[in-house]
């Protein structure tokens, strides 16, 4: 069964793959920019690199991502 978290803006997705370990993914919201045509901007994906034991843990690997450096600019 998948989780859905909300933190800081960003929508977490928790889901178990096959051998039972969790995954996590999101995108990064796109920043709107004056007179910019935003219809087929690409968000940033950030998804777990590999399976975690619980779905906390996936989605607590997400939540440090997004507070890493390179999403926050």
């Amino acid at each position: 069964m998948d989780r859905m978290v909300l933190y800081k803006g960003f929508r977490i997705r928790a889901y178990e793959d096959w051998s039972g370990l969790w995954l996590a993914e999101t995108n990064k919201p796109v920043r709107p920019r004056p007179g910019a045509d935003h219809t087929d901007t690409d968000a940033e994906y950030i998804a777990t690199p590999s399976g975690h034991p619980t779905a906390e843990a996936a989605i607590d690997f997400i939540k440090q991502m997004i507070d890493g450096p390179s999403t926050t600019v």
